[in-house]
């Protein structure tokens, strides 16, 4: 099986790739609803700019790094070259970004998604297509918790541009030429720093103190934020790509559940690690970031995706712990 991840020098890309890797298959539909492992034949890594990929060969698994802009149809269709069992896309031009500049945020997110689809309509055999979703989606008056049956009234165009992502992935998928499937991701820790975000001013409540140095806040301390860590979003990922057809049925999307937590609860959680002898969080609030996570869901859920055993993280230790263990 050739499996083509895009956005692969991001956060979660760079940690899919480890956890493939190790793997060294994924599950495969053969006859009717059975499925079968199927060995990774070729990891194909895609990002517009140029990263430290693993070796061109992990075990038995050839890796090939391609650089490029998914907006150019050439590019994607290089991509396919020599067909896609499975795609993992992750590539995406983010809340900011997507504010700033909309022209280049629909066609990043939206045109160049379509045009995966289209080249995964063209081929013999229907691919697999998981693709990363988010919270965004949801906004405006919201519920207490978010669950399977909110309503989707997203208040950023990064947020629209999901919505039709997501619509998309369901309709190729129900004409058979695509197996998709969407995961909506909560506000993912405790990644590297990574300029102005909003997803890396959360992060850096953690982030910074845990190694030492102060950070500023944009956030008022009773902020609710609904994390996950990265290690939860891989197994979600991999977990929703080896159901069978037939246990995702006709709704393609799924929440992935995470934990609920303060940004107050956030910095005061980093001072149980004293051995590291960590910084401190300085309240900075800032109107745009405030308003911007105001609208995001605070609890953020799913039934289906429970049952299933697409599972959020046991507790803000768990997840300060995970990050430590990786941490140099």
């Amino acid at each position: 099986m050739r499996v083509v991840i895009t956005g692969a020098a991001g956060f979660i890309g760079r940690k899919l790739t480890a956890a493939l890797l190790r793997q060294g298959q994924l599950m495969q539909a053969a006859t009717g609803s059975a499925q079968h492992p199927a060995p990774i034949s070729e990891l194909v890594l895609a990002d517009q700019m140029d990263f430290a990929a693993p070796s061109t060969r992990t075990g038995n698994i050839p890796v090939r790094k391609v650089i490029g802009d998914l907006c150019e149809a050439g590019y994607r269709q290089h991509l396919f070259e020599g067909g896609v069992g499975t795609l993992f896309h992750l590539a995406a031009s983010l809340t900011t970004e997507a504010e700033r500049d909309i022209a280049r945020g629909i066609e990043t997110n939206v045109l160049s998604l379509l045009g995966l689809l289209e080249l995964c309509r063209a081929q013999k055999t229907a691919p697999r297509f998981i693709f990363a979703s988010s919270i965004a989606t949801f906004g405006g008056t919201l519920p207490d918790v978010v669950d399977d049956t909110t309503a989707q009234t997203p208040q950023t165009s990064y947020g629209a541009h999901k919505v039709i992502a997501e619509q998309l992935v369901s309709d190729y998928s129900r004409h058979g030429v695509l197996d998709g499937r969407c995961l909506r991701l909560p506000i993912v820790v405790i990644r590297p720093r990574a300029g102005r975000s909003v997803s890396d001013s959360v992060a850096a409540i953690l982030r910074e103190p845990l190694n030492g140095d102060n950070t500023d806040c944009p956030f008022r301390p009773e902020t609710t934020l609904p994390l996950v860590s990265i290690q939860a979003v891989v197994r979600g990922l991999l977990k929703l790509h080896d159901l069978s057809a037939d246990t995702i049925g006709a709704f393609r999307a799924f929440n992935l559940p995470a934990l609920r937590v303060t940004a107050a609860e956030m910095a005061a959680a980093v001072q149980a690690w004293p051995q590291r002898k960590p910084g401190q969080v300085n309240w900075r609030p800032d109107a745009q970031m405030q308003a911007i996570v105001d609208g995001w869901p605070a609890r953020f859920d799913s039934v289906r995706a429970r049952q299933l055993g697409i599972l959020p993280d046991a507790s803000l230790t768990e997840i300060i712990d995970a990050y430590l263990k990786d941490a140099p």
